[in-house]
């Protein structure tokens, strides 16, 4: 019976980052990302392909005049991912840190960030260079949304927050603890 558990123990070890590249989308998801150029105190939405890979959410702009502002993100420094209502309080509310780092620098207050009905929006904050704080918006194309939202969960380690205070997002965990209490 050990001979055969060792093997079989072995096995699951080794196959399991072997599924776990193998699960990874092989194209990347389209949408639009959000192009700064502080220099020229441009702001914008531009198609974009993003690879959520090895660690990494890489965002590519689909035409060259734009690739200078490519992003590497490494996952470990998302420390925050917003999307739907809750990612739209975040934009309008001119207290918060991601308005703050968005709109701030470029000071184009009246930009309104609507996305497209065929996108889902999704507002990640992250440890940039040195540390600091910064954010950036992805729109993805809706068909894509729930693969994309379920890769970037599992390569952060985040929950997606849909609604301010809500702690149950793209998977339900269960019970609250209140509520486990009142059942006997």
């Amino acid at each position: 019976m050990n001979k055969l558990v060792f093997p079989l123990l072995a096995i699951a070890f080794f196959a399991n980052p072997l599924l776990a590249n193998a699960a990874e989308r092989e194209e990347p998801y389209g949408g639009k990302c959000l192009y700064i150029n502080e220099e020229n105190e441009e702001q914008s939405f531009q198609n974009c392909k993003v690879n959520v890979h090895q660690g990494n959410i890489i965002i590519n702009f689909d035409k060259e005049q734009y690739q200078g502002e490519n992003q590497n993100i490494v996952a470990k420094s998302v420390a925050e991912i917003a999307s739907g209502a809750y990612a739209t309080k975040l934009l309008s509310d001119s207290g918060s840190l991601v308005s703050g780092i968005l709109l701030g620098p470029i000071n184009l207050v009246g930009k309104i960030f609507k996305p497209d009905r065929d996108y889902q929006q999704y507002i990640l904050q992250y440890a940039g260079n040195g540390g600091a704080k910064t954010a950036t918006i992805l729109n993805i194309n809706r068909s894509d949304a729930p693969e994309f939202q379920q890769e970037l969960s599992l390569l952060t380690g985040k929950l997606i927050t849909f609604r301010e205070g809500q702690t149950r997002t793209t998977v339900d965990i269960g019970p609250d603890i209140d509520d486990v209490k009142h059942i006997k």
